[in-house]
């Protein structure tokens, strides 16, 4: 879902109207209603003025896990509840592939030349 779109989702379930959310935001319902139809990008004081005025974390106006495809969902999941060393063994792992990724797509190591010698 796109930014904009979520504003408005979040705007009528709250059952604001663009004036109201104006009002609790600071902002003018037609800049807001430009934000809403993708017309605008707002700047990161806009997105801190619309959480406060919809009551929630900006993180949150930028989709959350139900974005995710299932395996991301799941692997989310799953790493959430493992303790802090399989975490960072998982994580390590995927440096690595991500590092190895990396290496095939561009033709060359991803540490730079004077790690790869010292070495």
């Amino acid at each position: 879902m796109e930014f904009g779109q979520e504003i408005r989702r979040r705007r009528l379930a709250l059952g604001m109207t663009l004036e109201q959310l104006a009002e609790a935001s600071g902002l003018t319902p037609n800049y807001i209603g430009t934000i809403e139809n993708g017309k605008r990008d707002p700047s990161l004081s806009t997105v801190m003025a619309l959480a406060k005025g919809l009551r929630t974390q900006p993180a949150e106006l930028f989709g959350g896990i139900e974005d995710l495809s299932a395996p991301a969902t799941e692997a989310g999941l799953l790493f959430d509840g493992a303790p802090i060393d399989v975490q960072d063994a998982v994580l390590q792992l995927l440096r690595s592939v991500a590092r190895r990724k990396l290496a095939k797509t561009t033709g060359r190591a991803s540490e730079p030349r004077s790690l790869r010698e010292t070495g």
